[in-house]
């Protein structure tokens, strides 16, 4: 039995080896029903599928199932599935009960522990700041929600990773959800400065201002959120928009994500961005909530030139239809991402979700949003729908 943690890939290189070693093994994947569930069926060498809900006796009786298909075609004997004996700890001759002794490792302060004419390499990183060629156009993405809790943040760090495999290097990720911003804890990083460090006048000078960032292993950097809501507080509107200005003079990609509503930091943020992502889910509150955004921003002239509008978390038994969501907000939706598991999954392990989980639904509606940016991003990219986006960039 395979699952429910495991993503396509590891199930495949798991069946593939199991299989190869095993030629007449019963093999049970457990997934929840999902869009990509027929995929998985077809691709895979599998039995059954077992929903990881099941009640026991469910469990029971797909096991029964697979027994007797197994007996039936040849692959199993009856007495394969017999209840194992009770055996006493003696009768296993390959069980020691003496005591379990531990060679103790090298002390490092003894002489020779390591060799006295060996010294320690440091690695250098494997990445550089590449160097923006004359001309090159230079894109900052707010990505914007009204209210928390509606997978900003997901969508933010996504956007950077995908971002970055066209660009490699040439993608930071900012953090500027100044209270509460967890983009580094999302993705298992430990950095050293922060936001605050980044807006200090020390950071004026370009290559303190690269110390300030952390680097993430799919290519992208990361200026971390402030340490505490005290010291979030200590960034001003405008120190955070002569950030991003000067991000966009070094980085090909410029991707932040804001602080839930639209505080003055927020604001700030989108008269400095070519485009703006807005994040929704199928609630009326949030709905209604967007609505209001997007007249208030029209209002004050500050609607960037492309508008992304995101429905997140789609049910189809939340009571609404997209067209209602569209009604709602009084805007087209571009792009719906469903619920699914696997972005829970793909942030507990620290990992972005398009390169933990490439097959499922939601990690491929976050590609389309990549495409959108980038169309370069993905070579069937024709197959996707994507609204004409404007080429101004400021």
């Amino acid at each position: 039995m395979l699952g429910p943690v495991l993503n396509y890939e590891e199930t495949r290189g798991l069946v593939d080896a199991l299989t190869t070693k095993h030629p007449n093994l019963g093999l049970i994947v457990v997934r929840e029903q999902r869009s990509d569930l027929e995929d998985w069926v077809d691709e895979l060498s599998l039995h059954a599928v077992l929903n990881p809900d099941a009640t026991d006796e469910t469990t029971v009786g797909l096991l029964d199932r697979l027994a007797s298909w197994l007996i039936a075609h040849g692959h199993a004997e009856t007495h394969d599935f017999d209840a194992p004996l009770a055996l006493e700890i003696d009768d296993l001759p390959f069980v020691s009960t003496a005591p379990v002794t531990q060679e103790a490792a090298p002390d490092p302060a003894d002489e020779g522990a390591f060799g006295t004419d060996q010294e320690v390499e440091i690695e250098a990183p494997t990445w550089e700041f590449p160097p923006l060629e004359a001309g090159t156009a230079t894109e900052a993405i707010a990505v914007v929600a009204p209210k928390g809790g509606q997978g900003k943040t997901t969508i933010a760090i996504n956007l950077a990773t995908g971002l970055a495999e066209v660009a490699p290097n040439s993608v930071v990720l900012v953090d500027a959800d100044l209270q509460f911003g967890d983009i580094t804890v999302a993705l298992a990083l430990q950095p050293e400065k922060t936001i605050v460090d980044a807006v200090a006048d020390a950071a004026i000078d370009e290559l303190v201002l690269k110390t300030t960032l952390t680097h993430h292993v799919d290519g992208f950097f990361v200026v971390a959120s402030a340490p505490s809501p005290e010291l979030g507080d200590q960034v001003a509107p405008a120190a955070l928009a002569e950030l991003i200005t000067r991000l966009r003079s070094t980085f090909r990609y410029v991707v932040i994500d804001t602080t839930p509503g639209l505080g003055e930091h927020t604001l700030v943020t989108l008269e400095h961005v070519t485009d703006a992502v807005f994040v929704t889910n199928m609630g009326v509150p949030s709905l209604r909530a967007t609505r209001t955004e997007f007249e208030l921003l029209t209002k004050l002239g500050l609607m960037p030139g492309n508008r992304h509008v995101v429905v997140n978390q789609v049910d189809k038994n939340s009571g609404l239809t997209i067209k209602d969501v569209e009604k709602i907000i009084g805007a087209p939706v571009d792009i719906e991402m469903p619920k699914s598991s696997a972005v829970l999954l793909a942030s507990n392990r620290g990992v972005p979700l398009i390169h933990d989980d490439v097959r499922d639904p939601a990690a491929k509606a976050i590609r389309s949003i990549v495409l959108r940016i980038a169309p370069e991003a993905f070579p069937k990219r024709s197959k996707i729908q994507r609204r004409r986006r404007s080429n101004e960039s400021e």
